[in-house]
């Protein structure tokens, strides 16, 4: 082969194979941005019972594929007097498992980061990511800002993580208003093991150690995940709420079961202008029914 045709052909074969990692990045990225939810085996576990919980990542709560173990940063059991870090962690069936024996009765919280990694891509394309992902206030908010003006690329980097609350024993600790630490994460302002069917829980939205107002948050019942809209786009039972200036949102409660709250949060990263953190958190909890 001439080397001018060679020389071309090598160009067109790093052009394709740049293309193709490319699209392979897309698509684990997307991949990779279902939501990540931490459900209990129980909200009430017996005294002195070793703590089982799945995580699973989907499109709908509670269904979902297993996240591996080597995909988990950080996995805990925290309680009102301290926390611990969780090390038993397997796949079992369609699931991560994870088990954890508590020192004591009480309010746990299990609170599980996942890794994440950046991704490259068009101002456009991240704002599009945002809306797909639970994220649309978040988009609009950086719109309004003007924060992608300017710049044909940023580098985002979206992180899952998920948060459960049960009770082990009777009585206890309470460990609904502690902290996981996390970028983004919801605090209850109410306990959510005291609450019932016709209940309101409160909530307030906290990311980057500040509460967040008007950030937008989605809250469902695994009992709704069943049923769909008309066009079958939706669980027909879900909520789009909006937090008030003090981020916090009041999510009314129709139905027992298992719970879920969704929510997004990006912030700018400190080594540079376009270069984003993309928080996405979701906290499951227990409603009982009124008798």
């Amino acid at each position: 082969m001439p080397p001018r045709t060679l020389a071309a052909s090598l160009r067109a074969r790093t052009l394709a194979a740049v293309a193709i990692a490319a699209g392979v990045l897309t698509s684990v990225s997307s991949a990779a941005a279902h939501d990540f939810w931490i459900i209990p085996d129980m909200f009430a576990f017996e005294q002195d019972s070793v703590v089982h919980a799945s995580g699973r990542s989907g499109l709908r709560f509670p269904s979902g594929s297993a996240v591996q173990p080597a995909r988990v940063a950080d996995a805990r059991l925290i309680g009102e007097r301290g926390e611990w870090k969780i090390t038993e962690l397997t796949v079992e069936g369609g699931s991560l498992r994870l088990h954890q024996k508590p020192a004591a009765a009480g309010q746990y919280l299990i609170a599980v980061a996942l890794t994440s990694r950046p991704t490259r891509s068009t101002p456009t394309r991240m704002l599009r990511f945002l809306r797909l992902e639970g994220g649309a206030s978040e988009a609009d908010r950086l719109e309004r800002e003007n924060a992608l003006t300017g710049t044909d690329s940023v580098e985002f980097r979206s992180t899952s993580y998920g948060s459960a609350i049960m009770q082990v024993g009777r009585g206890g600790g309470r460990a609904f208003s502690k902290t996981t630490g996390f970028p983004l994460e919801f605090l209850p302002v109410n306990d959510p093991s005291s609450l019932h069917v016709g209940d309101t829980l409160h909530v307030k939205i906290v990311g980057g150690a500040k509460a967040l107002a008007n950030v937008g948050v989605y809250a469902g019942a695994a009992a709704d995940s069943a049923v769909t809209t008309a066009t079958g786009s939706a669980p027909a039972g879900s909520m789009s709420l909006t937090a008030d200036a003090n981020g916090v949102v009041h999510v009314p409660l129709h139905a027992s079961g298992a719970w879920n709250l969704r929510a997004a949060y990006v912030a700018r990263r400190a080594d540079g202008a376009s270069s984003w953190d993309v928080a996405r958190a979701t906290y499951v909890f227990g409603v009982g029914a009124r008798h």
